[in-house]
């Protein structure tokens, strides 16, 4: 039996209308689009990028309009209300990332976007923002992020109910950023740079930060976010084994690590003669070390790698643990990397490394044949 409609039959078939006054959620692409008549008999329309935000969005619309306050509402709460309650909500469900967040606002965008109403934010706004920061030479990565934040707190905005904002500004497409830095250090450099090091906590740092890619704020710690230093507590000198607390590194998970011979030894004038709650890293008067930026350009210079950063060793120590022979997954537990993703991409190949594999190949094809 034939299941074909003509034509006529579908032309016959009535249209599913929504009911007059409620409005209509459209699927575009990717995001959903709301159309609306205001008070006025103008129709507007905004697009969202989930059905459940377009739903909520088009819901309060219109209880504003019913309510004669629609045009109010959207130019009654300013960019700094938005990012008080966004900030306010991520210090209590991601204290880690708050301290970052609030930098950003307090020193980027509140000079720029502070006191606007939020109505008022457009994408020329943004790109007036943009042109300066370039200007300024901040780096495109740095500028995108700083939308990305922008964004966040206008999304956040969006998603109360109802909400504080009718709609989030069209922003500008993302500035085009460098590739991600791929420097590593080599056994003949480290060597080097230990040789320039006179200082016996600098000699420590480089040792721990080339053999596990310690993050140079779980050594020294960061003031700006709240981290602490290295204590001489989490070194254990008769277990031979350093722990990172759980709280205190960037993905709040600890971890403890058993220690190779130049480690141990290169430690022990670290945690002579302090007390467990001592920094480990100390200068010869007994002060913390905080900034060594001075030192840390004269011994890269006189090593010849000037332009080597403390994030290099990172990538380094993943590099070298795999070709080490450890595991992928205990590499992993040893670096700190939360996911396979992050640390395939410090684990840097380089041209070495493909002739290696070449020769490799070649050897195999060999025996083969000998076979």
């Amino acid at each position: 039996m034939s299941t074909d409609i003509s034509l006529a039959e579908i032309l016959e078939i009535p249209k599913q209308r929504s009911e007059y006054g409620t409005g209509s959620i459209t699927q575009r692409g990717s995001r959903w689009q709301i159309s609306f008549y205001d008070g006025e008999g103008r129709r507007r329309r905004e697009t969202f990028r989930t059905e459940a935000k377009a739903r909520r969005a088009l819901t309060a619309k219109l209880a504003l309009k019913d309510a004669g306050k629609l045009d109010a509402a959207e130019s009654r709460i300013t960019v700094d209300a938005l990012a008080k309650l966004y900030l306010a909500d991520r210090k209590g469900a991601k204290p880690k990332s708050y301290e970052w967040l609030a930098s950003v606002w307090e020193k980027r965008l509140e000079p720029y976007f502070g006191g606007f109403m939020a109505s008022r934010i457009t994408t020329e706004k943004m790109i007036e923002y943009r042109n300066e920061r370039l200007e300024a030479e901040d780096s495109p990565s740095t500028i995108n992020k700083d939308l990305t934040v922008l964004r966040a707190i206008f999304n956040h905005g969006l998603d109360y109910t109802p909400p504080k904002v009718s709609r989030v500004p069209k922003f500008p497409e993302k500035l085009q950023e460098a590739p991600p830095r791929s420097g590593f250090i080599t056994d003949k450099e480290y060597d080097a740079l230990q040789e320039q090091a006179k200082e016996p906590w600098l000699r420590a740092f480089l040792a721990l930060a080339y053999t596990y890619g310690f993050r140079r704020g779980e050594l020294l710690g960061r003031e700006q976010r709240q981290q602490p230093p290295m204590f001489v507590r989490q070194i254990d000198m008769k277990a031979r084994t350093i722990t990172l607390d759980v709280g205190r590194t960037k993905s709040g998970k600890g971890r403890t690590l058993a220690m190779t011979e130049e480690v141990f030894a290169l430690l022990k004038p670290c945690v002579e003669g302090k007390k467990p709650d001592d920094p480990l890293f100390t200068w010869q008067n007994g002060d913390q070390v905080r900034d060594f930026r001075a030192m840390w350009r004269k011994i890269t210079k006189a090593a010849g790698v000037p332009h080597l950063i403390v994030h290099d060793f990172r990538r380094s120590a993943a590099r070298n643990l795999l070709r080490a022979g450890v595991s992928r997954d205990v590499a992993r537990r040893i670096t700190g990397h939360e996911t396979d993703s992050m640390f395939s991409r410090y684990a840097i190949v380089e041209e070495a490394d493909l002739m290696e594999a070449a020769t490799k190949l070649e050897a195999r094809r060999k025996q083969e044949s000998r076979a």
